[in-house]
């Protein structure tokens, strides 16, 4: 009776061993912000969907007829995430693949700069702690954002023709850290009209 009592303790210890849990980044440079109760911070951080590379001479291109189907694709995955901010670069092809998703929220989007030298910074910490945020950027501001985040060189830029690919950063009330990689592709029936 005492070898199977063993045995029960040591497939317990041997499952518990092996559950995943967010690791604590020992970096992380932020402490909670004053005056606030602890809390779990999500980010989303998404590229810009697919823009027109026809003149490539043009700095700003607007998205493609897929582009704009993503766009509204993305909204629906967004409509139960109970979302609380929105940041974009001030590009055409940015505001245009975050404006479905916002109409729905009802929402403001804040306007950040993506050639800054540090893209999670104590101000965006601060003004956005405890919210569900969705962050729309480019092929190389979304992976830096999550590196930032983590400290250290996790995520490479992505592909100039990779659109499918996002994250999300879930920071819990102990600033324990999970990073996730999404790939989300546009059904072919899908259709926003």
């Amino acid at each position: 009776m005492k070898t199977f009592h063993y045995l029960i303790l040591s497939i317990t210890i041997l499952c518990l061993s092996c559950q995943e849990t967010p690791s604590k980044n020992k970096d992380f440079q932020f402490d909670i912000p004053e005056g606030l109760e602890a809390q779990k911070t999500t980010y989303y951080f998404v590229r810009h969907a697919e823009k027109d590379t026809m003149d490539k001479k043009n700095r700003d291109p607007q998205l493609t007829e897929e582009g704009i189907r993503r766009a509204n694709f993305l909204a629906t995955y967004f409509k139960d995430k109970s979302l609380d901010m929105f940041y974009s670069t001030d590009y055409g092809r940015t505001l245009q693949t975050i404006i479905p998703t916002l109409h729905q929220f009802k929402g403001n989007i804040k306007s950040y700069t993506a050639g800054k030298d540090t893209l999670f910074d104590a101000e965006f910490w601060k003004s956005t702690y405890g919210k569900k945020v969705l962050v729309l950027g480019h092929s190389n501001t979304s992976p830096r954002f999550m590196n930032e985040i983590l400290s250290e060189s996790v995520y490479d830029d992505l592909e100039e023709n990779t659109y499918d690919i996002f994250f999300k950063m879930e920071i819990d009330k102990d600033l324990y850290l999970k990073d996730t990689l999404i790939q989300l592709k546009v059904p072919k029936e899908f259709s926003y009209n």
